[in-house]
């Protein structure tokens, strides 16, 4: 296949800005595609905010299926399980709780670290090009690495194993007593002085930020670089003949293109649907709280709480928590109950930010999740033109910008071909309950 002159990119996310700008740094049109009026308002809009190579693990795990049975019924469960009439999600819990293995969980992580650290060099990349533009890349990052805090023993010593893993690929995260944790972020301390914190673990090379502003830069970015954005403009399908695609139908008609990525999230199953092709995606709604951070005392660190699920970011004078998985179909009804287990979570690890609690701002998305924790990239089955870069999960803003970068390069037919077999679509065909 020759390289395109004319891409189209569906979904305007962390993901698929991304991708149109890295095609639009290689020389390529590209027309970007989103059913809503800007970047970043869909799953990317309010998530946790972490960029965390130090939490690439699948949640796959053979803890998992042990602690579901344990928060069945309740309001608050972490993971909470909505059935449905619905062969996809049935399909999609069946492959998950075969990966809930620490052989399977490990399989995945140098992967999803290879694309992590990749975000991170693009990151970088990005705002080098950005000042030789005279311009800044805005996204209240803050680099300040990720603690991640846990309340008994025995989880924290089972992280520490699975740290060895990373470290001997680039990642390192320092093991931490309760005292040295309140070292790293004084404002735990009323957390520690209560007995919640048994440990920690940090990593310094992590960091956090705004994942919506940063898809409203980046998208103007791609714009100035001739990438035209089509918003509040729904892809409906995808137009083909025979095994090529020739463009995407709107309601404002037919955009026609060389190449078609789909990078729409939850969204991404449907539009594959019609082609004969399983994406293997399927949506888990998570919750997020954004409130005034307290003055005074406000958190500085990025924070991932083990035991509530949670995890909390200071993004400029705000507090964004986030958290909750739901396997319940694609209803985005925001339910307060869920909502406030996030905000109360939060407000018992940072009691100062109790005076705040009538500000706070609650928000659900539905993350495009796969059953072993790894995105889908790459090309689709019958179809040289059409690609996916979807199903990231909770970690598109950790692995966005790497992924929209290897599929750019393979796309373009680079110099330096990413081998993007691990993620491939076909990893889940022929699933056996083992290599699912």
């Amino acid at each position: 296949m020759q390289p395109p002159q004319q891409v189209i990119v569906i979904g305007a996310g962390i993901v698929g800005v991304s991708t149109a700008y890295e095609l639009a740094l290689r020389g390529v049109g590209v027309t970007l595609i989103d059913m809503r009026e800007g970047a970043g308002l869909g799953t990317s809009f309010a998530n946790g905010g972490q960029l965390s190579a130090c939490e690439v693990a699948p949640w796959a795990g053979p803890e998992i299926p042990g602690l579901i049975l344990k928060w069945l019924g309740r309001d608050d469960a972490p993971f909470r399980l909505r059935p449905k009439m619905d062969p996809d999600q049935w399909l999609w819990l069946m492959r998950f709780l075969a990966r809930c293995r620490s052989s399977a969980r490990r399989e995945r992580i140098p992967h999803n670290l290879e694309l992590a650290l990749l975000t991170r060099a693009r990151l970088a990349a990005y705002r080098e090009q950005f000042a030789a533009a005279g311009e800044a890349l805005e996204f209240e990052q803050r680099e300040k690495g990720i603690l991640r805090i846990f309340r008994d023993r025995h989880s924290l010593a089972d992280a520490v194993e699975e740290t060895k893993l990373m470290a001997r690929l680039g990642v390192e995260q320092e093991p931490l007593t309760p005292a040295q944790c309140i070292d790293i972020e004084p404002a735990l301390g009323p957390a520690m002085q209560r007995g919640d914190i048994a440990g920690g673990l940090y990593s310094r090379t992590d960091s956090s930020g705004d994942a919506h502003l940063y898809s409203v830069a980046l998208a103007a970015a791609a714009q100035r670089l001739g990438v035209r954005f089509m918003k509040t403009s729904r892809a409906d399908s995808i137009l083909t003949d025979g095994g090529w695609a020739r463009g995407v139908t709107t309601a404002e008609g037919e955009v026609e293109g060389d190449a078609v990525v789909v990078a729409a999230g939850a969204g991404s199953a449907a539009l594959l649907k019609p082609l004969g092709l399983r994406s293997y995606i399927y949506p888990l709604k998570g919750y997020s709280v954004t409130l005034p951070a307290p003055a005074g005392n406000a958190p500085e660190v990025s924070i991932t709480d083990e035991e509530r699920k949670i995890v909390i970011s200071r993004l400029g004078n705000r507090l964004r928590a986030a958290g909750q998985a739901e396997v319940g179909g694609y209803d985005l009804t925001l339910e307060r109950p869920r909502a406030e287990a996030v905000l109360s979570a939060l407000v018992s690890l940072f009691p100062q930010a109790g005076p705040e609690r009538e500000a706070a701002e609650f928000w659900c998305g539905l993350r495009p999740m796969t059953p072993d924790g790894s995105p889908v990239i790459g090309a689709t089955p019958g179809f040289a033109n059409i690609f996916i870069n979807s199903g990231h999960g909770t970690l598109g803003w950790t692995l966005g910008a790497g992924s929209g970068a290897a599929l750019a390069e393979l796309i373009c037919g680079g110099a330096s071909q990413p081998d993007l077999s691990p993620f491939s679509i076909r990893r889940f065909q022929g699933f056996t309950g083992i290599s699912g």
